[in-house]
């Protein structure tokens, strides 16, 4: 009798449907989540957090004008015209800034909320709105959208043709975290100069501005390739929750980046598992997967703040306690 050894190298049913429509959301929103944490980490330290907001929010009319000229929803143009358009901000922020005497806030404000309106205009009288690209879309993301057909024996899994049928969003982004945990890394001792002392960083020849410049160059591209999945809510929690967070938990860079990274990869894993596998045994179906990734991330800041306050005031009861011990 002759045993069929193919048997034991199928996949089993519950785990191909894991794999197929949940394993590249998942990877997806934690890649980004943890990319943008640590990116973000500088600009909430260089008080320009709102300059990831306004990026997030000037790429939708670039996403529709990639629509219009080629007429589909292909990666690469809509993607050109993201960075294009978050480029345009970046530069008309710079502008009004310098010739407008106008203060950088609101020289951001203006720029992403006129960008912004821009976009949704577009969408609203223009052909995207019949092909998912709608408001709802835009603030929320297509996370529930990223399946993969996955081969249904353990052999096939990790075969070329299986890795090339990868939805292009979790290819780049995965690219882009390695970029950024690199770039990181090379130039941690100059990042951590320019950071707290641009000043000195020049007197030594060090060119803060042309790192500054690859530091925001690498977060607007992040943002750009994060935004089709995300949505603009869960980018702009993303760069700015985590690394709030964790600049109230400690006051060591490195410990500070590693923090940031770590709460908002967090986030993205435990808030995709809590909207897509516990949320349906308490409200009866799924809940938007990058809300719940965006909420979490304000959790994550709400209990910083609260632990953070109720550590101070036990130092002030102690430092009262012994002050009075010592007067008596």
């Amino acid at each position: 009798m002759q045993l069929d050894s193919s048997s034991g190298d199928t996949i089993a049913p519950a785990l191909h449907e894991f794999l197929t429509l949940d394993l590249v959301p998942l990877v997806t929103v934690t890649l980004a989540a943890s990319t943008l944490s640590l990116l973000g980490s500088f600009l909430v330290l260089r008080r320009q957090a709102m300059l990831g907001d306004a990026m997030a929010h000037a790429v939708l009319p670039g996403l529709v004008i990639g629509f219009l000229v080629t007429g589909v929803r292909a990666p690469l143009p809509m993607f050109l015209g993201a960075l294009g358009a978050a480029f345009l901000a970046s530069a008309s922020i710079s502008i009004i800034t310098r010739f407008g005497r106008v203060e950088r806030t609101a020289a951001i404000g203006l720029v992403y909320t006129t960008l912004f309106a821009l976009g949704i205009l577009l969408v609203e009288t223009s052909g995207p709105r019949n092909v998912d690209l709608d408001v709802d879309c835009v603030l929320s993301g297509q996370l529930e959208l990223l399946f993969w057909r996955a081969p249904h024996t353990w052999s096939e899994l990790m075969s070329m043709a299986a890795i090339e049928s990868l939805p292009g969003a979790v290819v780049v982004i995965s690219a882009l975290a390695a970029t950024s945990a690199l770039f990181v890394a090379t130039t941690w001792k100059l990042l951590r100069t320019v950071t707290f002392d641009a000043a000195f960083a020049r007197t030594r020849g060090l060119r803060p501005r042309l790192l500054t410049t690859a530091l925001l160059g690498l977060t607007t591209v992040t943002i750009v390739a994060s935004f089709d999945a995300l949505g603009s809510i869960l980018v702009i929690a993303l760069l700015t929750c985590p690394p709030a967070a964790a600049r109230l938990l400690t006051d060591r860079m490195s410990t500070y980046v590693i923090l940031s990274t770590v709460l908002g990869a967090a986030a993205g894993v435990l808030g995709y598992l809590a909207a897509t596998r516990v949320a349906p045994s308490i409200v009866g179906g799924a809940v938007d997967a990058s809300g719940a990734v965006a909420t979490l991330a304000g959790i994550w800041l709400l209990a910083a703040a609260v632990l953070v306050n109720t550590r101070r005031r036990r130092n002030r009861s102690r430092a009262a306690g012994g002050g009075v011990g010592t007067v008596s």
